[in-house]
């Protein structure tokens, strides 16, 4: 049966804690190398995954949270220089030269990298042109508004490395927490069957430490 991280989390924490805890449980544990030093090797992993688990939802939220602000952004300057581009193509449909340097065969582009580089180059270009500038101004575009569209460009730049930045933050979370996670799983697997041998005939005891007993009845 499937059972989460956070359910897996807590039977481990009653093992170890009450194999720790217990008198009747503790000495006999002992036995096979379980000594109190030895639980509180395990108690430290458990908090230790626990503290990785809790560190891989922050991350998690944060990548979310920064790619949603890049695709909102992204979507948002994708329309704007859609509209600028198919309105220059009204404005611009006799002069070869403008029509080249504005890009205005290529209206949808997929890509990231190749989106941004020609988006930029044809804001970069129209501003080097008054006259296209002027030509475009019955449209409501000015160098100001074009000078703020290829701004709000560059900082689409740095939401989407801020983007996977977080990505990044976050798979390594990932990974911390399911290596020591592994490492407690072993642990506590161990601690478990030893647990199932040495009290075989206490199930009381197996109970204790969260341990299932299933009735012969």
């Amino acid at each position: 049966m499937y059972t989460t991280f956070n359910e897996n989390m807590e039977k481990h924490r009653i093992l170890l804690w009450n194999a720790s805890a217990d008198a009747s449980i503790q000495p006999r544990l002992a036995l096979y190398g379980y000594t109190p030093e030895k639980l509180q090797e395990g108690q430290k992993l458990w908090e230790q995954t626990n503290t990785y688990g809790q560190l891989q939802d922050k991350e998690k939220d944060e990548q979310k949270a920064a790619t949603n602000k890049f695709n909102e952004n992204w979507q948002q300057s994708i329309s704007e220089i859609k509209r600028f581009k198919k309105l220059a193509r009204l404005v611009f449909d006799n002069d070869p030269n403008a029509w080249n340097m504005l890009k205005l065969d290529s209206l949808n582009i997929s890509k990231f990298a190749d989106w941004y580089a020609d988006t930029d180059l044809v804001y970069t270009n129209i501003l080097e042109h008054e006259e296209w500038i002027i030509s475009m101004q019955g449209f409501g575009y000015s160098k100001e508004s074009i000078t703020a569209m290829q701004s709000k460009l560059h900082n689409l730049k740095a939401l989407q490395q801020t983007k996977q930045q977080e990505i990044g933050d976050a798979q390594q979370a990932t990974d911390q927490k399911w290596n020591s996670y592994n490492q407690l799983k072993d642990f506590c697997y161990k601690l478990r069957e030893i647990a199932k041998i040495e009290f075989e005939n206490d199930p009381q005891l197996l109970e204790k430490l969260g341990i299932l007993v299933r009735s012969n009845a």
